[in-house]
């Protein structure tokens, strides 16, 4: 009976399993470069590396026609991927075939089919916040006036519906709802309805900031003040800015705000001529209707007013003063100099 050395049986299993973990770990790669391309959830990077660059794509731009709409537009292929991560859509809990879906699991080795199913952002994502605008008093009242109902790119265009030499750039890149830009744009496209009150919004101190090019959350626009989808009139109990919760809104930026903060004229109209010309009607019919008289006159707004004009007048009557007298010290330079010269010349 021969003799063989005893054998460390458990040194041989450990060092074998870790030769089978170093060929697996030098296998994956190889397994990875030879399987196909297929897109799963949770995963751009197919996406962004190939309409990121232009040669490889079959197509730089195309026509289609908007699902909601009807309208034929020209969109590109090509995503700006700085732009794409700064947008709403680019955060990381959101990926491409959340909207496109019909790509879910598809090999996209040799690319994918040309036409992809129309993405309805609505359906799709944003039907609570747009059926809560759609149901709103605010589209109520301007269907009973028969004008134009602002739709959703509208307010949320921002960067996104500028036209560039790809044609109209997608929905995708629609801003954050605090990216100063939106903000800015917001403000405007607000104004372009509400003249008046943009006009009266630039007066005030919120508005002289923003005027300025600062528009970051910590200075307040129209939607934070009147809300964003519901917007209602102050007279609403629910209004963000109705006498019921005017004080919870402001309260947001100003931590110490009370009743007598909250009665602070947020839509001055210090330079509206037409107010001015109430005021001289009502001032006209005040002993016919001096109810409507006193109405006007104990309203915040000219109380403002006629400060505002004595203001002015002030500093007019100061100016002026002192331009005035400016000029008659002159004229007297003036004179004494003409003066001086003559009796010299006498002398001589």
């Amino acid at each position: 009976m021969g003799y063989y050395p005893k054998k460390n049986l458990k040194k041989e299993f450990f060092s074998s399993l870790r030769v089978f973990r170093l060929s697996v770990l030098m296998t994956i790669p190889f397994c990875f470069a030879l399987s196909p391309a297929i897109l799963f959830a949770g995963d751009n990077g197919p996406c962004i590396e190939c309409h990121t660059k232009p040669e490889k794509l079959k197509v730089a731009e195309k026509a289609k026609i908007d699902p909601i709409t009807g309208e034929i537009k020209v969109v590109p292929m090509l995503i700006d991927e700085p732009t794409f991560k700064a947008s709403a859509h680019g955060g990381e809990d959101f990926f491409c075939i959340d909207c496109h879906q019909d790509l879910d699991g598809v090999d996209l080795s040799e690319g994918h089919k040309p036409n992809l199913k129309p993405v309805d952002c609505i359906t799709f994502c944003h039907d609570d916040p747009a059926d809560e605008y759609l149901q709103s008093s605010h589209v109520k009242l301007m269907k009973q006036k028969n004008k134009d109902v602002p739709t959703c790119k509208d307010c949320h265009a921002g960067l996104s519906y500028h036209y560039s030499p790809l044609g109209e750039k997608s929905p995708r890149d629609v801003p954050r709802g605090t990216d100063p830009l939106h903000r800015k744009l917001t403000i405007e496209s607000c104004g372009s309805c509400h003249e008046e009150y943009f006009d009266s919004y630039r007066n005030n101190a919120h508005g002289q900031v923003t005027a300025l090019g600062h528009t970051t959350t910590d200075v307040p626009v129209c939607f934070d003040c009147h809300g964003k989808h519901t917007i209602l009139n102050s007279s609403d109990p629910e209004s963000k800015v109705g006498k019921d919760r005017i004080l919870e809104t402001c309260g947001k930026c100003h931590a110490n705000a009370n009743a007598s903060f909250v009665k602070h004229v947020e839509h001055p109209q210090i330079k509206n001529i037409h107010y001015y010309t109430k005021l001289i009607v009502a001032l006209k019919n005040a002993r016919n209707d001096p109810e409507n008289f006193k109405k006007v006159l104990m309203n915040p707004q000219t109380i403002l007013c006629v400060v505002f004009v004595m203001y002015v007048g002030i500093l007019a009557f100061t100016f002026s003063s002192f331009g005035l007298h400016s000029l008659l010290t002159w004229f007297a330079t003036v004179r004494d100099e003409c003066k001086r010269k003559g009796h010299d010349e006498e002398q001589h």
